[in-house]
């Protein structure tokens, strides 16, 4: 699935293992990230670089919510920004996952978000031990089951005729063919290949 994971950065050093762990596990389990940010922003705080436009992070943020089909959100350390992201996250009819270590969640019991009144939103207390298993439950509850999945793909003339003399010819289903070619694509996309791995893309460089 399409997911959008976002959290602060006020307190990332303090808790950006678990940031890691909660995007490592989105990715090692098939999902995609609509805005893959943790690595590039601990970058910039590491190096001071100044030339942040907000803008444009804003823009980013606001389109890769709208083209997400779950929202997550580390709340430990809440601030306007994730607050504003829920908030548009909710409005657009996303199902909103927000997730809280667990002293927070113990001592904070009545906070802003508990007036929310949201059939897609949900508030969850974790720790290392059972954060894999909160996320799973969440992604359930909305994941389409079937893994065989239809889609439109319109031909050209030459396109369609290539596919109609690989089955005359090879034998080749369309389905087959289509297949093979998306395959090859997959694996010799490096910069896939890097997401997947969780390393910088190739050909970029930030030293």
């Amino acid at each position: 699935m399409k997911v959008y994971f976002s959290c602060s950065t006020a307190e990332l050093a303090k808790y950006g293992a678990d940031y890691h762990a909660i995007r490592d596990y989105l990715v090692n389990n098939g999902h995609i990230l609509t805005r893959d940010w943790l690595d590039e922003t601990e970058r910039y705080m590491h190096t001071g670089n100044k030339e942040l436009n907000i803008k444009s992070i804003y823009k980013a943020c606001v389109e890769a919510i709208r083209e997400a089909e779950l929202v997550i959100i580390e709340d430990t350390v809440s601030n306007f920004s994730t607050g504003h992201q829920i908030t548009l996250a909710l409005q657009l009819r996303k199902p909103t996952l927000v997730l809280w270590q667990g002293k927070k969640h113990r001592h904070f019991n009545q906070m802003f978000i508990h007036g929310i009144e949201s059939d897609l939103l949900q508030v969850a207390e974790y720790g290392k031990e059972n954060l894999e298993d909160i996320l799973q439950t969440f992604i359930n509850t909305y994941e389409d089951k079937p893994e065989k999945n239809r889609f439109h793909l319109v031909l050209s003339g030459r396109e369609r005729r290539y596919l109609d003399w690989a089955q005359f010819v090879k034998n080749n289903s369309r389905t087959k063919v289509i297949r093979s070619a998306l395959k090859q694509a997959i694996d010799n996309d490096t910069d896939y290949q890097a997401y997947l791995r969780h390393k910088e893309p190739a050909g970029e460089s930030h030293e």
